[in-house]
């Protein structure tokens, strides 16, 4: 039964440290999308190389910020624990 306690609280940590990794990571992906959307809709470079360096690290952005949940979730699922 002690046994049992310790593993339920193991891995309850184990889902919390995840969360909060999750958080962290998603949380600097918005981040770097709204500093790069930010610059992209309020300075207008001539320079056509800086626009475009501009768009690619904006849809970069995107799509990290919408591959995060998948990594964190769908590539390591949290496995339901076996009642004995």
């Amino acid at each position: 039964m002690l046994a049992q306690t310790r593993e339920t609280a193991l891995s309850n940590q184990r889902q919390k440290m995840k969360f909060r990794r999750f958080i962290v990571c998603e949380s600097a992906a918005l981040g770097a999308l709204l500093a790069l959307a930010i610059i992209g809709l309020s300075f207008h470079p001539t320079n056509a190389a800086v626009v475009w360096i501009i768009n690619i690290s904006a849809v970069a952005s995107a799509v990290t910020a919408a591959l995060i949940p998948i990594i964190f979730y769908a590539f390591t699922p949290t496995l339901p624990e076996i009642e004995r």
